[in-house]
């Protein structure tokens, strides 16, 4: 069964663009209103939002759509200057927001990552370090404390952030990425403002930690605050209080911080762009979740989790050979448990469900020099490995008669990238 998205856009073009780009992945439906979006509700499992109808305003679907499906994934559109908007959107449970022009590529990748997340009611921990890092999530999430969330990009920050929150007994869970918020509207978005605070302030607004009041405040990639808000968070973090945008008065929420990051924040520290006080204070309670490389003894565990979800999206069986999981054994898992489940999405789906040593290796990163040691698998001649990749391409070319960006989307790379193989293949 596949996930079905709604997609509530009145631009025709524009809805037939996200349709292309979520079609090969998804079971998706358009509605170009208000009434049509209400109608569509009943059993969708993601809603792609834009908040400009012709017949009112997309929020006023958020919270019927929670209401029918707790867990659907619900991602805004917002124009740009109207960032506000999508700071209202996340207020009433909106998981996610971007700005026109929408990124198709990040798009995709955005409902990928979010679906999984939200049918995540644990994590796989067999090896012993996740186990112990869990059992100090454990030991935290029922407290107030501020949680700092490291490592490497692709290992499920986000996902245990999730964790600590569903074990924490607070109520909502308000998720901003740093990194996507533009400098000059952080403020505003985090603390809200004052009307006529700044040019465009038409009216008074509560920021997300206002909306977070009872709950949790997720900030994703907080080594991007903007240097000059970070004595804001700290003041927030020592005393539950921050001052609006604008206002003289300051205001109170309980919200709970978790902040979590791929970057090193102690060299963040001496190269000035993070401030050392609230380096020290969101450290208080620091979980740091190992690479896949360096746990294993989770790698089948995770395989056999994602594939169980991989058979429910695609309908059949999936199995995978007995070599194919000694080589993901030695593999150096560069993306970790994303690339990790990129990789079987895109395998199950071009092999027809039979995973074998063969079909994975063509879309395994090689290692650095550093990494590479004689006699592995990565000794076998490039030649077989360019062989393996003309026939993944002609295969996903078939599949998707002969359409070069579905063919792409099917092989969970850029379109450009795909054009560049093929002149390199002489396709």
């Amino acid at each position: 069964m596949k996930y079905k998205i709604l997609i509530v856009e009145d631009n025709q073009k524009l809805a037939s663009l996200f349709q292309e780009a979520l079609g090969d992945e998804y079971n998706t439906h358009p509605a170009f209103n208000l009434k049509q979006a209400k109608a569509c509700l009943d059993g969708i499992h993601g809603l792609l939002l834009d908040l400009q109808l012709p017949d009112g305003e997309g929020l006023s679907l958020i919270k019927p759509a929670r209401q029918i499906n707790p867990s659907c994934v619900i991602i805004v559109v917002t124009a740009y200057g109207t960032i506000q908007k999508a700071v209202e959107a996340l207020k009433l449970g909106a998981t996610d927001f971007l700005e026109k022009p929408v990124d198709l590529e990040a798009l995709v990748q955005r409902f990928q990552n979010l679906f999984p997340l939200q049918e995540s009611k644990d994590l796989v921990a067999e090896s012993a370090k996740m186990v112990e890092m869990l059992q100090m999530a454990d030991r935290v999430a029922s407290t107030p404390f501020p949680v700092l969330i490291t490592g490497e990009t692709g290992t499920g920050k986000d996902v245990l952030a999730h964790y600590i929150h569903q074990h924490s007994g607070r109520e909502k869970f308000i998720g901003l990425n740093c990194a996507s918020v533009p400098h000059e509207l952080a403020d505003s978005m985090l603390f809200g403002h004052l009307k006529g605070s700044f040019t465009g302030a038409t009216e008074t607004r509560k920021g997300l930690l206002s909306a977070a009041e009872g709950g949790t405040l997720f900030l994703d990639e907080i080594g991007e605050l903007p240097l000059s808000l970070q004595p804001k968070l700290l003041r927030f973090l020592d005393s539950g209080c921050y001052l609006p945008l604008g206002s003289s008065q300051e205001s109170k929420s309980d919200a709970r911080i978790i902040a979590a990051t791929n970057k090193d924040l102690k060299k963040a520290v001496k190269e000035g762009f993070f401030r050392k006080d609230l380096h020290f204070r969101l450290t208080t309670f620091p979980i740091h979740i190992p690479s896949l490389g360096e746990r294993k003894d989770d790698i089948i565990p995770l395989v056999n989790y994602h594939l169980e979800r991989v058979e429910q999206m695609l309908g059949r069986r999936v199995c995978l050979s007995d070599s194919a999981k000694e080589l993901l054994l030695e593999y150096h898992f560069p993306g970790n448990v994303r690339e990790l489940f990129n990789l079987l999405d895109r395998t199950s789906l071009l092999t027809g469900g039979d995973i074998t040593d063969s079909s994975l290796r063509s879309f395994l990163s090689p290692p650095t020099e550093d990494e590479l040691v004689p006699g592995d698998f990565w000794s076998e001649s490039r030649g077989h490995v360019l062989k393996r990749e003309k026939e993944l391409i002609d295969a996903a070319l078939a599949a998707t008669g002969g359409n070069k960006a579905a063919a792409a989307r099917a092989l969970k790379v850029s379109y450009k990238t795909l054009l560049n193989k093929m002149k390199k293949l002489g396709l």
